[in-house]
């Protein structure tokens, strides 16, 4: 699976209202099993995929497990539109946070982001999905 934005996947907008303008949304909300999870999406460095779950990072040492599977995740993305500009899908496994992105190598196959502790995480995604995210930010 190659790379490609969440933003693809979307219809287009149908038309402008001119009601009160609505502060963007930064949390995602998913409910399951009487429970809710509240995902503030301005602190998600990435998600990776664990079968029908995902888990959440907010930075090398803060994540957590959701019961929802990465597609429908992508999918809820997808409906916000300031939000789905800002994570891309990176093929079966990840959905990752385009703004803190710093080092892409082909090379030693991994992807370098930052967390809000100026730490890195570096995780290993393949070549031919690198290749394709590094055109993609070169648009």
């Amino acid at each position: 699976m190659i790379a490609y934005p969440l933003w693809a996947s979307a219809g287009k907008m149908q038309g402008k209202t001119a009601s009160m303008p609505t502060p963007p949304v930064t949390t995602l909300s998913l409910s399951a099993h009487d429970e809710l999870y509240i995902i503030d999406l301005d602190k998600v460095i990435y998600m990776q995929a664990d079968d029908h779950y995902t888990h959440v990072f907010y930075s090398s040492t803060v994540h957590f497990m959701v019961p929802y599977g990465l597609g429908e995740i992508e999918q809820r993305l997808s409906d916000i539109p300031h939000v789905k500009e800002q994570f891309i899908r990176l093929g079966r496994k990840y959905i990752i946070n385009l703004r803190l992105i710093f080092r892409i190598s082909t090379i030693k196959e991994t992807l370098s982001l930052t967390d809000a502790n100026n730490g890195t995480i570096e995780i290993h995604v393949s070549k031919p999905v690198l290749r394709s995210l590094i055109e993609l930010m070169k648009q």
